[in-house]
């Protein structure tokens, strides 16, 4: 169960960006594009797309660190016949394998795959925090915006950090 995660939460609140920080640690900090493969369950939902996935999870990363991390995007796209097809492989990794499921809708993950891992559940972040997070980028990027369209930017946003930055990107 230490091995694989499912992330859940409202869109744009940083469960693939948690995923990326996690597969870097596994990783020793030495993470590179060998230790991490990012899956778009999106466009590839079929069992055929996952069992390649799987069979190169029998090879480890070449580099500092072995490990590999699977980050499948978009989980709640797979197929029943592809969640079958990870049972075996996520119940049982490879010592070099994590696995990290990313879905916007973890009612549509088969029980037999949630039992199966360590679930996180993102909400939204509060608009303090985000108010915070655009103005600090406003000072790093030099960027001359007021607080009303910051907190105008805040307010929209929905509580995802991700809609509140390219909301202030529109701005400029």
């Amino acid at each position: 169960r230490g091995k694989t995660f499912i992330f859940t939460g409202p869109s744009g609140t940083g469960k693939t960006t948690l995923a990326r920080i996690l597969a870097n640690e596994f990783a020793g900090g030495e993470g590179t594009i060998a230790n991490l493969e990012e899956f778009d369950a999106a466009t590839n939902s079929g069992a055929d797309a996952v069992r390649a996935v799987v069979g190169r999870t029998h090879y480890r990363a070449i580099g500092a660190s072995p490990v590999k991390a699977i980050i499948v995007d978009e989980a709640h796209r797979l197929s029943a016949t592809a969640w079958t097809t990870l049972l075996k492989p996520i119940e049982e990794p490879p010592k070099h394998v994590y696995w990290m499921f990313c879905t916007t809708e973890a009612s549509k993950i088969p029980k037999t795959i949630q039992t199966r891992c360590l679930r996180y559940d993102l909400k939204e972040v509060p608009e303090e925090a985000i108010f915070l997070l655009l103005e600090k980028v406003c000072k790093k990027e030099q960027l001359d915006i007021t607080d009303d369209i910051l907190e105008a930017i805040t307010e929209n946003s929905g509580g995802s950090p991700r809609q509140a930055l390219v909301f202030l990107e529109a701005c400029l």
